[in-house]
């Protein structure tokens, strides 16, 4: 598919079912980058402990007896050990959240599933032309060639100092030259933060670029999962024509049709000993369904009032199955106490 022709934002359900193939936007650069920053600083920190620890063993080894190297196992268990195992688990744990803060959780095994397009020479051309591998060129030479620089800055301004420790002895040497390394690993570690972030910025924005949708495949994944718009159209009226049955059908149980005098009709129904505490609305309509209602009205011997203003206003604020609003009471109950003195009037002859 051309690329022009890609000009619409993902679905979120193209979203998803990317992300449930393992397909997100995520920067390897950020996760090695963060490893070796945290790492070099944990050593900057402990370095010096770990080092004199490490020293003592060396220097007490060749003294002992071989009946005494189980407790010089012990000693470099409890002294050293611990700061080997924090460094394992602070790393482990430092790609575990890099890589949760750039996607969140996501495990799936589909990327691992062999697949044939991947032994396709042509699109094995393909990628080494991409603007994905332009970008990791430039970005690796950019990277190589920002580094050596630093390294390069950092050793003249240092140069004196690493001559200096010659003259210290051996152990203390070592220890000076230790800490020089570790700070120039943080001062590289930091700057590749900064251009590991570069990097997770361009692929994401690569990412959007290449999920983009046409808009054929938008309309066609809308009427997939969303249903085809003439479809829904049919299941919304034929619903509607269900409910006004349903709605007929309740007319016979009303106390009063109130009417306009034919383009509006409500049928209200009060029964204060089947619960009700206000008329309720059973039914209401225009036009055809108006007429239908008061028909059934008259088949049925239920009375019909024509108050035009209670009809309009009823029809609009009313709605079917509920109580009418509060400020009606007053209309429907003039109403309502007629019709009841009439049948009562009858009754008594």
């Amino acid at each position: 598919m051309p690329e022009e022709s890609r000009t619409e934002r993902a679905t979120p359900y193209r979203r998803r079912k990317l992300r449930e193939e393992g397909h997100v936007a995520k920067s390897t650069d950020l996760v090695a980058s963060l490893s070796l920053l945290v790492i070099t600083v944990s050593l900057y920190l402990v370095g010096p402990q770990l080092y004199y620890s490490l020293l003592s063993i060396f220097y007490t080894a060749p003294t002992l007896s071989v009946t005494e190297h189980p407790t010089l196992l012990r000693f470099f268990v409890e002294k050293v050990s611990p700061y080997i195992l924090s460094l394992m688990v602070l790393s482990t744990l430092t790609v575990i959240l890099a890589h949760l803060g750039q996607f969140g959780v996501v495990f799936t095994l589909k990327p691992l599933r062999f697949r044939w397009e991947r032994l396709n020479p042509v699109e094995g051309i393909k990628r080494l032309l991409s603007l994905t591998t332009l970008f990791e060129l430039f970005k690796n030479t950019l990277k190589i060639g920002i580094l050596l620089f630093t390294v390069y800055l950092f050793l003249r301004t240092e140069i004196y100092r690493l001559m200096e420790s010659v003259l210290l002895p051996l152990h203390i040497s070592i220890l000076d030259v230790m800490g020089l390394t570790l700070k120039l690993f943080i001062i590289l570690g930091t700057l590749a933060i900064i251009m590991a972030s570069l990097d997770l910025l361009y692929r994401r924005w690569d990412y959007e670029r290449k999920i983009r949708m046409t808009k054929q495949e938008v309309k066609e994944e809308y009427k997939q999962h969303e249903g085809n718009p003439m479809v829904k159209g049919a299941i919304r009226k034929r619903m509607r024509q269900l409910a006004k049955g349903r709605m007929i059908k309740e007319v016979p149980k009303a106390t009063v049709v109130i009417t306009n005098p034919t383009h509006v009709a409500v049928a209200l129904r009060y029964d204060p000993s089947g619960g009700d505490r206000a008329p309720v609305v059973l039914a209401k309509g225009v036009g055809q369904i108006a007429e239908r209602i008061i028909n059934v009205a008259r088949e049925y011997g239920v009375p019909i009032v024509r108050k035009e203003e209670l009809a309009r206003s009823l029809y609009r604020w009313a709605e079917v199955g509920e109580e009418i609003p509060p400020r009606f009471y007053r209309a429907v109950a003039e109403i309502i106490a007629f019709i009841l003195w009439e049948r009562r009037r009858a009754y008594h002859g």
